[in-house]
């Protein structure tokens, strides 16, 4: 059977690499997970790997962007269930389109439902219960599904411990991830002068847990590979549809591999501070096709030590210089004082995860190709700060919402093209960049002063001269052939207006579309003569815009005034798509255009609605069974 699966895979991924395709249905048509159910024990790993492989190459350059319909995901035990103060788990859920249903289900009951408008934002409270501090299988999952995009921030509060996070959509998990061990003894030994002894409490530290959640509807088969100085142990786990599984990684480095998609959340309940206080700390884990080789650290303020916790066997280099040749499966942590002074650019020489540890803080990094266009940053508290990485060059086109952010506090990054900035914000904005992308983090601060947060939530990956786009701009045309007032009166009439390249840009989105169509002649735009000046202006709906700053006139145009008072674009690639004047009686085909939708332009609700599920109380010996 395994032999069979194999030939019958080869041909499918011949297809599959033409196609260009990465979804699950792709995944599932692969259907190397039936492959592996009827494999020998010893063979169904390697059947995993080659599936593993596969996707990672069809799938490379999938979308990172964090808006989505469909997510799933967790709460981790705070301090301990039994603590006498009350724990506060919330997802915040924010619509960005009109009349989108959101539905919450927990245990495969439906607990939830709710229309929210554009910008509104929905806090659902889950009862305590739902804290996942037992070392098995158990159904009390959070999965949401809405009917337009939104996003979902991830809260869990008990005291002063406090973490938050994105939760990534479903299109974001994988089926392989990698998790080293994090070294806490070596951190906190550093810390109090212990060189040669091990931090107190070693157990404590070592029980860094791992959440898995299968976050499909299918039987997820996810073997687990424990390395530890005692050696390595492999297991397999079986979960239902939607169940997940808890276990400690007592000190080990796990690989999980699966069939199916999973979400992986790396959390402890109480790692100690140097307060010698302790709080919660939860990472929520990127599979290995998110890694990257590059990443820029960013600067925290009143973050005096941290460390960095690599995967894989790598050799970092920091201002051009190797910091450290990490071993795989090594425990070590790498000391990284240098961010007192800047945020600071590194590289690896292989992809690899990174993770930012200090006192009571595990950061997830985001690698250089996972940086972005623009960003929503949520920060719920009076204390929040964005950390806004950018091309040195470009760094004073940076916008927050509808304004350029102007500061002379940007901070050059040693041996980098970046430039970064600490912007303190609270409630929640939009951070975008019109022609380069940027990278950017959210944090908080506890009582105590510890920071807590994470990369920012991604909403669109490419720049765009007019903003953050949620939905593209749109060009349409018709076979009728009029003159340019009626073509201007025909795209009104549409909701419309006629296209304006009135930048280099907006000129290439013309021409994306144009290359597409397939279609010769010339076109009709919105770009005419004032009959009073005779200067060229560009009719933007009904409003008329006299700053013509970008042409692509073809040679020997614009002609004389009064042979053309209006301009028409060329379909033919040949001649560069270029522009043309003509008499504004010549009949020809309008090319049509709708401004795309931006997030920026949005206005989100600063008063928040508030939701607590009520589901059918169950007994705490019951939760995980």
């Amino acid at each position: 059977m395994c032999l069979s699966c194999w030939k019958n895979t080869q041909k499918k991924i011949i297809l599959l690499r033409e196609w260009k395709t990465c979804d699950l249905e792709a995944s599932a048509w692969l259907n190397l997970s039936s492959c592996s159910i009827n494999c020998p024990e010893n063979q169904r790993v390697t059947m995993m790997l080659f599936h593993l492989l596969f996707m990672s190459l069809v799938c490379s350059g999938v979308s990172v962007e964090n808006y989505g319909k469909y997510f799933i995901t967790a709460f981790p035990e705070n301090i301990a269930y039994y603590h006498p103060q009350e724990s506060s788990n919330t997802l915040q859920m924010t619509a960005f389109y009109d009349d989108t249903l959101v539905s919450i289900t927990i245990n495969h009951t439906n607990v939830y439902n709710d229309t929210l408008q554009s910008g509104q934002t929905k806090i659902v409270h889950f009862p305590k219960y739902i804290e996942q501090y037992r070392f098995t299988k158990s159904l009390f999952l959070v999965k949401v599904n809405s009917t337009e995009k939104i996003v979902v921030l991830w809260l869990s509060k008990r005291g002063d411990s406090v973490q938050s996070n994105f939760v990534q959509p479903l299109r974001n998990l994988g089926k392989w991830y990698s998790i080293p061990f994090i070294n806490y003894n070596q951190m906190m030994a550093s810390l109090y002068n212990m060189s040669d002894q091990l931090a107190p409490d070693n157990w404590r530290y070592n029980s860094f847990r791992l959440i898995v959640i299968n976050a499909e509807h299918t039987v997820n088969f996810i073997t687990v590979q424990s390395i530890s100085p005692d050696g390595q142990k492999t297991f397999n786990i079986t979960l239902k549809p939607y169940e997940l599984y808890q276990i400690q990684t007592n000190g080990s480095n796990v690989k999980l591999y699966s069939s199916a998609i999973m979400a992986v959340l790396l959390t402890h309940p109480c790692v100690e501070t140097t307060g010698c206080d302790c709080n919660m700390v939860v990472s929520h884990v990127l599979p290995q096709n998110l890694w990257g080789d590059t990443f820029v650290v960013p600067s925290l303020k009143n973050l005096n030590t941290a460390w960095l916790q690599v995967t894989n066997t790598t050799k970092i280099r920091l201002n051009g210089r190797n910091i450290k040749t990490q071993e795989s499966n090594s425990s070590e942590l790498i000391p990284f004082p240098d961010l007192k002074r800047a945020s600071q650019f590194i590289s690896a020489s292989n992809e690899v995860s990174i993770r930012l540890i200090s006192p009571g803080l595990v950061l997830e990094l985001i690698p250089e190709t996972m940086f972005a266009a623009c960003y929503l940053v949520q920060i719920n508290s009076t204390e929040g700060e964005a950390v806004i990485i950018a091309e040195t060059a470009s760094k004073n086109s940076v916008y927050i919402d509808g304004k350029v952010l102007k500061s002379t506090d940007w901070k050059p990054i040693p041996n980098s093209n970046y430039s970064s900035i600490s912007v303190s914000l609270n409630g929640m904005h939009v951070i975008w960049h019109p022609t380069s992308k940027i990278g950017v983090y959210r944090f908080e601060k506890m009582e105590s002063g510890i920071p807590y947060g994470s990369p920012a939530i991604v909403l669109n990956e490419d720049p765009d001269r007019d903003g953050c786009v949620a939905d593209s701009a749109q060009f349409i045309t018709t076979t009728d052939v009029m003159t340019w007032p009626q073509s201007h009166h025909y795209c009104l009439n549409i909701s419309y207006q006629l296209s304006t390249p009135s930048s280099e840009m907006a000129q290439k989105e013309l021409t994306s579309f144009l290359q597409n169509n397939g279609s010769h002649g010339y076109l009709w735009i919105g770009l005419r003569r004032s009959l009073s000046t005779l200067e060229w202006y560009w009719q933007k709906g009904n409003d008329s815009e006299y700053s013509v700053s970008y042409t692509k006139w073809a040679d020997g145009h614009p002609d004389k005034p009064w042979k053309a008072l209006c301009a028409a674009v060329s379909q033919d690639a040949n001649k560069e798509f270029s522009w043309k004047s003509m008499s504004c009686c010549t009949k020809l085909r309008p090319i049509c255009y709708k401004q795309g939708k931006y997030f920026n332009d949005m206005t989100f609700n600063t008063l928040y609605d508030q939701f607590s599920i009520t589901y059918p109380k169950v007994c705490s010996s019951c939760q995980n069974s």
